[in-house]
């Protein structure tokens, strides 16, 4: 018994220590996703009150300040949100998923067209219980993770439909696709497949980790089946219809 309960102390010792890991991993990931927004804010505004510069310099520094600025406004919404995820409950109600999915079309389709990429949507599932808003969230984010592994001229499917009595919901996308060491880190907060790419658009890092969240919350599983070359699916299973 005196062996058992040792055992039992260890494994728990070693859960506490790995999520002090992964909270001061959290912590040194937001205070480098800050500092790049941060020092090119800085730079230029110190730019702009130093140099004598040309309309269009100008115009330059002023358009990189802003953008940067809102990146961070993006980043800061996102950990509130992600924040409000991880510590609250929802209220489950019954929604109409046919409507929420017109609202997520309406949502994608202005980027969805600058880029080329159709979506495609096949749903055989009416009532959903959950929070419409955050589902919303979810499947905006998963298709704009999609579209952003996606080449001009390709298409995202979005699915609804039941399997085993439990609602699923799958994206999937034609676009390069993960490997298995990519696909078991993505939805960690900050974590991007591609760094340069998102970074470029803007992104702050933290769409699937909210996905994974927002999943969790409704519960139902989040997963992602991959392969190098050949797109990505997302598949989320509610337990419960």
């Amino acid at each position: 018994e005196i062996y058992t309960l040792a055992r039992t102390f260890d494994g728990l010792l070693e859960t506490i220590d790995a999520g002090m890991q992964r909270e001061k991993q959290f912590t040194s990931d937001v205070a480098h996703e800050l500092r790049t927004p941060l020092t090119a804010i800085y730079g230029y505004a110190q730019y702009m009150q130093k140099a004598a510069l040309s309309q269009e310099d100008a115009q330059f520094a002023l358009d990189t300040i802003l953008s940067e600025s809102r990146r961070m406004q993006l980043m800061a919404n996102q950990l509130m949100e992600l924040s409000g995820l991880r510590n609250g409950e929802i209220q489950m109600v019954a929604q109409n998923l046919p409507g929420i999915l017109d609202a997520v079309r309406r949502t994608v389709a202005h980027k969805l067209s600058e880029n080329q990429i159709q979506l495609i949507t096949f749903s055989q599932v009416e009532t959903v219980m959950g929070d419409a808003v955050l589902l919303q969230s979810l499947l905006v984010n998963l298709i704009d993770n999609a579209a952003k592994a996606s080449r001009p001229g390709t298409t995202i499917t979005l699915k609804t439909f039941y399997e085993d009595g439990k609602i699923v919901i799958v994206v999937s996308d034609q676009g390069k696709g993960m490997d298995l060491k990519e696909l078991e880190r993505i939805t960690e907060p900050y974590y991007r497949v591609d760094k340069s790419r998102n970074r470029k658009e803007g992104g702050a890092g933290l769409g699937l980790a909210i996905c994974s969240q927002i999943a969790r919350c409704h519960n139902a599983s989040l997963t992602f089946q991959s392969e190098p070359g050949h797109g990505t699916t997302a598949i989320v299973i509610f337990t419960t219809p």
